[in-house]
């Protein structure tokens, strides 16, 4: 039978593999940008000298063509920097309500009966057990959850690096998130050293987390700039797989840029899951669980990046590993330190990759860049002059050759900052100049099918020729002066009103909503439902529609069939 790949944390819970993440996505949906919560904070305030006690190097790697018999000097340099990151997180056992009642018994058992006993009082005929008889005077009472003791711990296993000499620590966020008790084991000249630390700070978007144990004249790791690796560069790979402490690996680099795989990001409080920042390094160096937050070196021993997800069908290694580039992981630790939250731009739009049908439909003879497909209402790239279908081809003086890239390039632009954009637009190159805002709160919200709905027509109100059906699972209707009213839609708006969008079609994929106005389909303007339905099946395979929506527009991909 075939397996299919998935991506795993490479952190060890428990004595097994942490679960695995979900398996690559082949095509990448236009949502919202996703929006940084404000990181979780613990521990002494921020140092102001923080960055000073960083240790860097940004010279290029030699490249003499010369064979390396031995790593053993990079070995040595880095593995005093490099922690083993014990963590401990309570189990959440299910409310007593929760359990069916021909298993309390053995819930009772394990984790106490009511009053205290011990579990081993006889059962009435509702599955309460009865008090002890040591106790017999006491009225049962019904438990809460498990103490918290270490019998009722999860125990994980992880990887860290020190930064600075007075224990400043980079792991990834999964090794510390929810733990109630994190220690870390540094060697100190072949004698280990246990130390109890606090996180600092934060950020699950990325992955990143900074911690700190209480302690002096540590080695701090030598930092290089992952913007200078090249495919092909010698890498290690350091750190405590399957609780192996001060295990090394090596390979090479197998990719840079890895982004759009699902690996990191969060849940956000209704099912749903927001989208992470994805910039991985790929390697072959062996990466395993309990590797998670150890450092990934070049061949002088500074660190490019930090471990934290393999691709693998058994969860051990299969020669594809991922890390954080250090240059993204000391953004993060920096603004957790200066701010308390990690500031990210924002533009305001939504945007797709000009694949090769997208970039025939728009006219393009090329492709690369980030189609507009939608400008939020009073967003700063609406203030700036950005159009539904420009593409947007650089920011900030740094190329755009994909959405991802956009993305990234904005999120890590402080607000406020004022910068040029490149669209190309009827065939011209336009430079706009745009002012980031911070992401808003409500940014982290997915949008849904069917959220709102459109009460019907009085009988005999509809018509063959003013309701119909657009494409597969979307009706339509005329736009009458009653919708308008009862939209607030205003009068400058014109095109057909969507009545309904099946939960399973593909327009509910791509975020058509009720009550949305179709206002032009294939770059025509439709001003009644048989109008758009002839357009939309005239199509090749999809339909191109542009969008009203909430006082945004917004350009979607609907399949005709």
């Amino acid at each position: 039978m075939k397996t299919q790949p998935r991506f795993c944390i490479a952190f060890t819970c428990a004595g097994m593999l942490a679960a695995g993440l979900p398996t690559l996505q082949a095509q990448q949906t236009a949502t919202p940008p996703p929006v940084l919560p404000p990181a979780d904070m613990k521990g002494p305030p921020p140092h102001s000298d923080f960055t000073a006690k960083i240790i860097t190097d940004n010279s290029p790697l030699p490249n003499n063509g010369q064979l390396q018999m031995s790593y053993a000097s990079v070995v040595d340099k880095i593995l005093p920097s490099v922690v083993t990151i014990y963590s401990s997180t309570p189990i959440k056992a299910p409310g007593v309500d929760q359990i069916p009642p021909q298993l309390r018994p053995f819930f009772y058992r394990f984790f106490g009966a009511p009053g205290g006993t011990d579990g081993l009082g006889e059962m009435n005929e509702d599955d309460e057990p009865t008090p002890n008889p040591r106790r017999r005077g006491q009225q049962p009472q019904r438990p809460q959850q498990p103490p918290e003791d270490d019998a009722h711990q999860e125990r994980g296993v992880g990887s860290g690096m020190i930064i600075t000499p007075d224990g400043y620590i980079i792991t990834n966020n999964h090794v510390v998130a929810d733990a109630k008790k994190i220690e870390v084991a540094v060697d100190d000249n072949g004698t280990t050293r246990t130390y109890k630390a606090e996180v600092i700070g934060t950020d699950p978007l990325t992955d990143v987390a900074l911690i700190k144990i209480d302690a002096t004249g540590l080695k701090p790791a030598t930092l290089g700039d992952s913007a200078k690796l090249r495919v092909g560069d010698i890498v290690l790979a350091a750190g405590a797989p399957m609780e192996l402490s001060r295990s090394v690996t090596q390979g090479i680099v197998s990719a840079l840029g890895r982004s759009n795989e699902g690996i990191v990001g969060k849940g956000n409080g209704r099912g749903g899951r927001v989208q992470g920042y994805e910039d991985f390094i790929q390697t072959d160096a062996s990466i395993n669980p309990g590797n998670s937050g150890g450092p990934l070196v070049d061949g002088l021993g500074r660190v490019v990046g930090i471990s934290t997800a393999i691709l693998s069908r058994t969860g051990m290694n299969a020669g594809i590993g991922f890390a954080i580039p250090i240059n993204m992981a000391l953004h993060i630790v920096e603004d957790l330190l200066d701010d308390g939250a990690v500031q990210r731009g924002f533009l305001g739009v939504q945007i797709t990759d000009l694949d090769s049908a997208l970039a025939e439909r728009l006219g393009f003879k090329e492709q690369g860049g980030a189609v507009v497909m939608m400008v939020g209402a009073g967003s700063p790239a609406e203030k700036a002059g950005i159009q539904l279908e420009d593409v947007i081809v650089a920011i900030n003086g740094q190329k755009v050759d994909s959405s991802s890239r956009l993305r990234l390039i904005v999120s890590g632009t402080k607000p406020g900052s004022q910068i040029p954009i490149d669209v190309m637009r009827g065939g011209k190159r336009l430079t706009l100049n745009a002012t980031l805002e911070a992401l808003p709160e409500e940014a982290l919200s997915e949008i849904g099918a069917g959220q709102r709905s459109i009460p019907r027509s009085g009988p005999g109100g509809l018509t063959k020729e003013n309701i119909g059906e657009l494409v597969t699972g979307v009706t339509v209707q005329t736009l009458t002066p009653a919708l308008r009213e009862r939209h607030d839609i205003p009068a400058s708006v014109s095109g057909v009103i969507v009545t309904k969008v099946e939960a399973d079609s593909g327009a509910a994929a791509r975020g058509l909503e009720e009550s949305d106005i179709i206002t032009h389909v294939n770059r025509k303007s439709v001003a009644d439902p048989t109008e758009a339905r002839t357009l939309a099946k005239n199509s090749d395979k999809t339909a191109m529609l542009r969008v009203w929506s909430k006082g945004d527009t917004k350009l979607l991909m609907i399949p005709n069939n």
